[in-house]
């Protein structure tokens, strides 16, 4: 019997460990660079760089483990991936269908749709890139009132049997470390270096494909830094550990104008393309810190990351994503102006992170969340035009993690399906957590903040987290707030439009 493997560019896993060599030739694989989906949002350069990259060199893994391999290239004027994929299974005289669960539901949607049409047997497979099922994820649901991140990590903690003592306690006495992860960077701090990579020039030869094709999407190709295979990827994973690990957890929420990686292991692009795996970042990290000294914040905060907030996402979206996309909480209208993808609003905070996004693709997650995020909020940005650029700006971005990262967590435009309060800050956060210069652009985020807060004052009072920001409110200076007020809605005049 012949079988068709479809593999898409999010799906990159170790076949070696999965499909058993003396089967392998019962199947031929099927993997295509598709114009639409390089295209329905302006990816950022260096994204579709790492995914055409990483899928041809996953090709001559496959080749090399014996494999068939039906890879079709990049070509902006061929037929849909549907249409393309039929013609596959018709040439081929396909006669079962298999795959991998596929995570972003519009595409799942779609490939099932095309499935169908075939008229032969199709097989899903659980995804190595989580650890929960989704059944898991419906189970945990079942017996929570509400999602929170506390309550599913701490089943996870459990469940995996990880960082628990004889009893099924938490070592270290407390489950989260997150309090002793908000360290400020000492004056000496200098970051551990990245691994350098270097290209074939065949490899040079996709930069300028993506050069050619999607001149006008953000970033660019002359500044990408990642690996792009999976020995590439599993010596990144090391280096991490070795470089960064121990000092990652008290400076896991810092900014640095210096650094733009500080002690963070960027493992979400591979995580998230399949070329590692959370179950083997794990066995990994947990086996470097057997052999190693490694404080409780660091171990825990990563572990935390890991399988706890990334399962959790993914759990989210499955279950509430198309409700937390049609929900406008707040009713935000205003859309973002170019300033917003060129790092020029003026705000240095938030330039920098643009501009950063701009350079590599990256930003942490506090980063994404209290600046970029708390800003859109402020500046009173439509969700859909938030997502877009969360969607645009970022190497490791797809729906099923941005969706609930996005409407949940930055925008709260959900109105709270997991998280219980909107994360925003004024200017006097940066100022704690980095080193901004000052200037006139402090009174506008100041302004934006507390007539937000004016704003949705009701919302607040009732949160027992935001109360008291109504009493402070309450209490400032009325020439303080006319001022700071005054300055917001001119920023907020310049640096957005209401279409």
């Amino acid at each position: 019997m012949k079988k068709a493997l479809l593999i898409l560019g999010n799906q990159l896993f170790d076949l070696s460990s999965i499909i058993p060599k003396e089967k392998r030739l019962e199947y031929s694989v099927f993997i295509r660079e598709d114009n639409e989906l390089c295209t329905y949002y302006r990816f950022h350069k260096q994204k579709i760089l790492f995914f055409f990259l990483a899928m041809r060199a996953y090709a001559e893994e496959l080749k090399s483990l014996g494999f068939f391999v039906h890879y079709e290239h990049y070509d902006p004027n061929s037929e849909s991936y549907e249409n393309q994929f039929l013609n596959f299974i018709q040439v081929n005289n396909i006669q079962e269908i298999h795959f991998f669960e596929i995570e972003d539901t519009f595409f799942e949607t779609r490939m099932l749709s095309c499935f169908q049409k075939t008229g032969i047997k199709w097989i899903q497979h659980k995804s190595p890139m989580f650890l929960t099922s989704r059944n898991d994820f419906k189970a945990y649901l079942q017996t929570h009132k509400k999602p929170f991140m506390k309550t599913f990590y701490e089943a996870q903690r459990k469940t995996f049997n990880i960082l628990l003592n004889e009893k099924s306690e938490p070592i270290g006495g407390k489950w989260s470390f997150d309090s002793e992860n908000r360290k400020k960077l000492p004056k000496n701090y200098c970051a551990p270096n990245l691994p350098k990579i270097k290209f074939s020039k065949n490899e040079i030869k996709t930069f300028d494909t993506v050069d050619t094709h999607f001149p006008n999407h953000p970033g660019n190709t002359k500044d990408f830094w990642l690996p792009t295979d999976r020995k590439g990827a599993k010596l990144w994973l090391q280096d991490f550990l070795k470089e960064r690990f121990v000092q990652f957890g008290p400076y896991e929420d810092a900014f640095s104008l210096d650094f733009p990686f500080l002690q963070h292991s960027v493992l979400t692009p591979f995580l998230n393309v399949g070329l590692l795996t959370p179950k083997e970042v794990i066995e990994s990290t947990l086996d470097y810190a057997k052999k190693n000294s490694v404080p409780m914040e660091s171990l825990e905060g990563f572990i935390r990351q890991i399988i706890g907030w990334r399962e959790f996402i993914r759990g989210i979206y499955q279950n509430f994503g198309a409700k937390q996309e049609s929900i406008n909480y707040f009713g935000h209208k205003r859309k973002l102006t170019k300033h917003w993808y060129d790092g020029t609003t003026g705000i240095p905070p938030l330039d920098f992170v643009i501009q950063k996004c701009n350079l590599y693709g990256y930003a942490h997650h506090i980063e994404r969340l209290m600046v970029v995020g708390s800003l859109m909020v402020l500046f009173e940005i439509d969700p859909k035009d938030a997502y877009r650029w969360f969607m645009e700006m970022f190497i490791d971005s797809s729906d099923w993690v941005m969706g609930p990262n996005v409407y949940g967590m930055a925008l709260f435009s959900d109105g709270g399906i997991f998280a219980t309060k909107p994360y925003i800050c004024g200017s006097h956060y940066y100022q704690k957590m980095g080193s901004f210069p000052k200037g006139d652009w402090e009174l506008a985020v100041d302004g934006l903040y507390w007539s937000f807060i004016e704003t949705h004052k009701d919302q607040f009072s009732k949160n027992p987290r935001t109360s008291v920001l109504v009493g402070n409110l309450h209490r400032m200076q009325k020439e303080r707030k006319e001022i700071i007020f005054h300055s917001a809605r001119l920023w907020k005049e310049t640096l957005t439009t209401l279409n």
